[in-house]
């Protein structure tokens, strides 16, 4: 367990972050700084090998040709997006390996699809990171009482016989090393029935006994929890606020962080007009179980059982801020928090093309700047049909079009990866100016926005700039206005005299 000390700083912290927050959503100046670890896994299979840790003067330093970015993508489109993930080279993707999938019946185990999937992300350069499911079969004496989508996934139980699920994970670690993965998650989004029927406790032990396998297996090899959904965060945030008193905080908080989601899941997910309605809510049989889930994430960092604690977020983006100063009061110092499913949830999905761009790149670029040392955005595409969505709206945005073209989102972040591959992660938070710098040897590429009214940045000569999704143009003057929207800037300038300069 953590020092005393250090756990109340560090809630300190948060909640001044999250009165920051607070101030700028209701229209006042607010920043965002560093709030959680900055230690990251570099992608295996990306040249370079590991990052180092948190350089002096604050920031997250990446090997050569290794992003703290990713997308997740689908095998069965790559002829569409082969070339696109050939711009993605030194990045991470992910993939679900389930034992119920892999083994339907005892004794005969089909490997192909995610062998498939490891060599084509050795061929494009991209680290896989593989989520080690259990599903529910043989192997969990019961039937599924949850079937989802069109490949029919499945909630996971507790295997009836541990020793057989330890003999199963070493092998999984045993056979994909050698293909270059070296990061694993036991489970996924725990905190939905339809994902694990199983008891907190249960998954204490799951992943006690998946972390042994995995690092006998390979040395080398770091574990993630099962990652939490996205919905599962506004419960912590507002709850934390609540154990300060402060009440109105709360509540606001969950209202901004719930913006896009409130009247999307009946009573799960109101609008909170009250302190008594908002504590009814986190009381509530989901309330009560993504507190628990929550508190199990933050156990087994605290104990070293797992080496990353693995987020998900779809949020807006004004509600990254709240994200990370949560993360940083209920995390470790010093270990490292990954993002591994990072989208725009929109229900009605009628923002245009820029707007969705420049949300993306707000949301990416609070993250990293909020101390997350992966951003892993989902989906790289969406669907011909939009599969998943009753609408048939785009509910969760793609950087490419069904096809494989290339959207003002995916250019974006193409050129993010390229600024970002071995570069210093480092926050940008001076007065209403926000976002993150990239710098490696004496170039910086800055993701800056305002919150107060236009700022004007000295950046020198030879700098150039350009919208999100449009191509970077010189900078005639020297000088860049930036305003709402989000402005790439690249500048051989010293970053702290560029920041100097606001």
């Amino acid at each position: 367990m953590r020092d005393p000390r250090l756990r109340h700083a560090l809630a300190l912290l948060a909640a001044a972050q999250l009165t920051v927050v607070l101030a700028a959503c209701t229209g006042g100046p607010g920043s965002a700084g560093p709030t959680g670890s900055a230690t990251s896994s570099a992608p295996s299979g990306s040249p370079g090998g590991t990052s180092g840790g948190t350089p002096g003067g604050g920031g997250t330093a990446f090997a050569p040709g290794v992003s703290p970015l990713g997308a997740k993508w689908d095998k069965s489109r790559l002829n569409a997006f082969g070339p696109y993930l050939e711009s993605l080279r030194g990045t991470t993707t992910f993939t679900e390996l389930v034992w119920c999938d892999i083994e339907k019946q005892q004794g005969q185990r089909n490997w192909r699809q995610i062998d498939d999937l490891a060599k084509t992300a050795q061929q494009h350069g991209i680290s896989l990171d593989i989520k080690i499911r259990v599903g529910a079969c043989w192997a969990t004496g019961g039937q599924a009482q949850f079937v989802r989508g069109t490949r029919n996934k499945t909630e996971s139980a507790m295997p009836t016989d541990l020793g057989q699920y330890r003999s199963f994970v070493r092998d999984v670690v045993d056979r994909y090393k050698a293909m270059g993965v070296h990061t694993y998650a036991v489970e996924n989004e725990v905190n939905s029935q339809s994902f694990w029927s199983g008891t907190p406790q249960q998954l204490t032990s799951l992943t006690e006994a998946a972390a042994s396998e995995i690092r006998s297996a390979d040395p080398s090899a770091k574990v993630a929890d099962a990652g939490m959904s996205s919905t599962s965060y506004g419960y912590g945030i507002a709850d934390q606020l609540l154990s300060q008193g402060k009440g109105d905080a709360a509540v606001q908080a969950w209202n901004t962080y719930y913006a896009k989601r409130i009247g999307t899941r009946g009573e799960q997910i109101p609008q909170v007009g009250s302190v008594d309605q908002l504590r009814s809510v986190l009381a509530s049989d989901q309330g009560r179980r993504n507190l628990a889930y929550l508190s199990v994430a933050a156990s087994l960092a605290q104990r070293g059982v797992t080496d990353i604690r693995q987020v998900h977020f779809y949020e807006p983006w004004n509600a990254a801020t709240l994200l990370t100063g949560y993360l940083a009061s209920h995390t470790p110092a010093g270990h490292p928090i990954e993002a591994w499913e990072v989208g725009s949830f929109w229900k009605n999905a009628n923002g245009t093309e820029q707007e969705r761009t420049d949300d993306m790149t707000r949301t990416v670029a609070l993250l990293l700047a909020g101390g997350i040392s992966r951003v892993i955005w989902l989906p790289l595409a969406t669907s011909a049909d939009n599969s998943g969505s009753t609408t048939g709206q785009e509910v969760r945005y793609g950087l490419l079009d069904p096809d494989g073209t290339i959207r003002p989102s995916g250019v974006t972040m193409r050129d993010l990866v390229v600024a970002s591959r071995g570069a210093r992660v480092s926050p940008v938070a001076r007065g209403a100016l926000q976002g993150v710098a990239f710098t490696s040897g004496s170039r910086s590429t800055l993701v800056l926005w305002s919150t107060g009214g236009d700022q004007h940045v000295r950046v020198g000569d030879g700098a150039t700039a350009g919208l999100t999704g449009t191509a970077a143009a010189p900078v005639s003057s020297g000088t860049v206005t930036v305003g709402s929207s989000p402005v790439i800037v690249t500048t051989r300038q010293p970053l702290a005299s560029v920041l100097a300069s606001a």
